[in-house]
């Protein structure tokens, strides 16, 4: 047997957790505590004391992440380990059904549908039950359905509930969309196949169903270790608690002040009550950080002890003292990316690469002033949050409708904004085009109640509908103001065509409500459609060419979380941005968004720049006084400051006059 050399490879906390004995084992792993290490020590050290690797199973949330352990195992028992029972939950349930799911009705040999096949057939089930096909109401698509549905199963609810909760826009509709899931899920056992939120709630079932199967597996695995346990949903928690119901030899590791996948059905009190559930629960603190400088650790130990539910901890600083943070102070948006873009140049200049700086936002749209600083400033960059800011979806249906606006005889535009609308498909938008051609592209003409009769009843409504925007687009003081203009279309077709369009219609919301804010600061269509068009042509033609080798990182906190960088910079540390406002409407929401900012503070590990905007724009496309983000705040007080009545912690004028004076990170003015 290889030495494991414990002593030489571990610390103290880490041994006391490879080397704990048998029974339910919560392990609260801290930021770059190296709880990945001590997991796999763990699992190298059962296999040394007799316990067979085909009677451990472990469980992890991402394929690089079960990869990367296993090779770690196998490394330090010199060894494969094939017949560990490891990998992601949705990897170790198709191993289940793969074996069992004949027990459920499914053939051994069943498929997999990815999300847009998903989609795909959820759409066929609505068009046969004829939902939404005389309607002037718009019924879901298929793409929207399929997180709701995703939902649903994640947590147990019944559809209308997750309805109910947050999906007010359906409400109306809550038993057809559970009618559709009804027929979803019928179609897919008759073409035997299952989504991927499928595989989850089908090995619940086997377990709480077929009691032989239960008892076969909980008797089998002898120890089960699961990975970031706070990101667990209902049924990945209960699918855990039947699987270890036998030997009760359950090492759980996480941390809960990284739960921040709420969205996803992610939820926070397994980990909290973990010692409640498993009464002869031991509990094991990781607090020794070796990533990041004492003087950044400081800053997200200071604001997640405002947090009430959690495990008090503070992590302790390997790494020798470096550099304080920034706190940097711009004007406006703006002006915070253009610093933060020259503050990257700087330091490259000093000799830092730039693969191993990071900036990170709460939401995708924050990143729009950034990614037009950064081109302007020649820095390369990849989006890890998604989509380059102009080549989404939703952004370019926006544009291509100021694009109408001004110049009517933009065809490409048109077909564009009219397949958006309720019953115009493309027989009818070649039809309007055509009428459009005819009469010099005047939209005008789309007024002829003549030639309306030609189209469809909802067809004619919807033209109706667009005829009325352009009337009011066209009036001089909303034509030349291209924020107005957006809100316009936003508020009166486009959120509405989102929410029935897409899963993720808040965020695609909340970008466009930025964006508006943003065109707000133009005076000029023609300036604005020529700035947004040349910037689009920037990042078409960036696809076509090479990877650049070295490039800065923009990401939400949410897809950062797991990674680390040398330089960081966190934006727009504002009320209602970070903490996001909708975090407010929503129980255990305030905290959720501290344990984001945490999240955001330990992804570095030497320099840390926390940006704050002291003017902002509202969603309405105001220019507004911002208050700082309470977080900050938390970094420079023991307790809250006195609140105003709207709740926001202080004025940007009290935040500054306090913050030259405290030791926690230098005041910088962009």
């Amino acid at each position: 047997m290889p030495n494991l050399e414990l002593e030489q490879s571990l610390n103290e906390e880490q041994r006391d957790v490879v080397l704990a004995g048998e029974g339910p084992l919560l392990v609260i792993a801290g930021a770059g505590s190296g709880k990945t290490r001590t997991l796999t020590y763990r699992v190298a050290h059962l296999v040394q004391s007799g316990v067979p690797i085909h009677r451990i199973l472990l469980c992890t949330f991402t394929n690089k992440a079960a990869r990367e352990m296993v090779s770690r195992v196998e490394f330090l028992l010199h060894k494969s380990i094939d017949n560990l029972w490891g990998g992601t939950f949705h990897h170790i349930a198709n191993r289940f059904l793969r074996r069992h799911a004949d027990r459920l009705g499914f053939g051994h040999n069943y498929s997999i549908l990815d999300r847009d096949d998903s989609n795909h057939l959820i759409d066929t089930v609505i068009k046969d039950l004829g939902y939404g096909k005389n309607s002037s109401y718009r019924f879901p698509k298929g793409k929207a359905l399929g997180g709701l549905f995703g939902l649903a199963n994640a947590t147990g609810e019944e559809v209308e509930t997750i309805i109910a909760e947050g999906y007010e826009k359906f409400y109306n509709i809550a038993e057809e969309i559970a009618e559709v899931q009804r027929g979803y899920n019928d179609r897919k056992m008759q073409i035997n196949a299952m989504d991927f939120d499928d595989l989850l709630k089908y090995w619940y079932m086997l377990l709480a169903t077929c009691d032989d199967i239960k008892e076969r597996y909980s008797e089998l695995f002898q120890h089960i270790l699961v990975d970031e346990y706070q990101d667990t949903n209902p049924i990945q928690a209960a699918i855990i608690d039947e699987l270890s119901s036998y030997h009760k030899n359950l090492t759980v590791v996480g941390d809960d002040a990284q739960s921040i996948y709420r969205f996803r059905g992610a939820d926070c009190t397994h980990i909290l009550e973990f010692p409640q559930r498993y009464s002869l629960c031991q509990t094991y603190y990781l607090r020794k950080n070796y990533r990041s400088v004492p003087e950044i650790l400081a800053i997200g130990n200071r604001v997640i002890t405002h947090n009430v539910n959690q495990f008090e901890k503070q992590l302790e600083a390997v790494r020798d003292s470096g550099t304080p943070p920034k706190v940097v102070m711009a004007e406006d948006s703006m002006t915070e990316a253009h610093w933060v873009a020259k503050q990257i140049v700087k330091l490259q200049r000093e000799g830092r690469s730039l693969n191993n700086m990071a900036i990170l936002y709460r939401i995708h749209s924050h990143s729009l002033e950034l990614q037009i600083a950064l081109q302007q400033h020649g820095v390369p960059f990849v989006v890890r949050s998604g989509l380059r800011f102009f080549e989404q979806a939703h952004i370019k249906d926006m544009i291509s409708w100021l694009r109408i606006l001004f110049n009517a005889k933009d065809m490409l535009a048109w077909q564009r904004i009219l397949s958006i609308f309720k019953g115009v498909g493309p027989s009818t938008v070649t039809k309007i085009l055509n009428h459009l051609e005819d009469y010099d592209w005047d939209w005008e003409a789309l007024d002829d109640k003549a030639w309306r009769k030609t189209i469809s009843a909802r067809a004619r409504k919807s033209v109706e509908w667009l005829v009325r925007m352009v009337e009011e687009a066209v009036i001089p003081d909303n034509f030349n103001n291209p924020g107005t203009l957006i809100r316009l279309f936003f508020e009166q077709e486009y959120e509405e065509y989102l929410t029935h369009s897409y899963d993720d219609a808040a965020k695609r919301s909340e970008d466009l409500i930025e964006f508006s804010a943003f065109a707000s600061t133009y005076n000029s269509l023609d300036r604005f459609l020529s700035d947004m068009m040349l910037q689009t042509d920037i990042e078409s033609s960036s696809e076509d060419n090479e990877q650049p080798d070295e490039a800065v990182v923009l990401s939400t906190v949410h897809q950062a979380k797991g990674l680390e960088w040398d330089v960081v910079f966190c934006l727009n540390l504002v009320e209602g941005a970070f903490p996001f406002f909708l975090a407010f409407q929503e129980d255990g929401g305030l905290e959720e968004e501290r344990r984001l900012f945490y999240v955001a503070t330990t992804r570095a590990k030497e320099l840390l720049y926390l940006c704050c905007r002291q003017m902002g724009s509202s969603r309405q496309g105001l220019v507004r006084t911002s208050d700082p983000s309470r977080f900050l705040w938390e970094i420079i007080r023991e307790s809250q400051p006195n609140r105003r009545r709207s709740g926001v912690n202080g004025s940007m004028a009290m935040f500054l006059l306090e913050a030259e004076h405290q030791p926690w990170f230098d005041l910088v003015f962009a």
